[in-house]
């Protein structure tokens, strides 16, 4: 089973901190490796045109972000730039194999 994460963090998905997985706000499941890449692209590509900016980083993790929008760290007292994520799974762990994507 394979299943793409929405990660919602003030952090960049590719750090995979050990609570990664309590900022999953969205996920999909798919049945074969051909169907979950077919929907990463398109989440990735539509990704690209809905938010303002993207980084990508180990294991070709995106890492996408709006300017404006920041969430206030109460332990650092600071406002951190959010990030949104795509972390794909397979069998329920992290599959670092993915695909560079133009």
């Amino acid at each position: 089973m394979w299943t793409v994460a929405k990660i919602r963090a003030d952090y960049e998905g590719w750090w995979l901190f050990s609570d990664w997985t309590d900022h999953i706000i969205e996920q999909q499941s798919f049945s074969t490796y051909d169907e979950m890449l077919e929907a990463y692209r398109s989440i990735i590509n539509n990704s690209k045109d809905k938010f303002d900016n993207f980084l990508v980083g180990k294991h070709n993790i995106h890492a996408f972000y709006n300017n404006c929008e920041l969430g206030f760290c109460e332990d650092c007292d600071e406002d951190l730039q959010i990030f949104y994520s795509y972390i794909v799974l397979n069998n329920d762990k992290v599959y670092y194999d993915l695909p560079k994507f133009n």
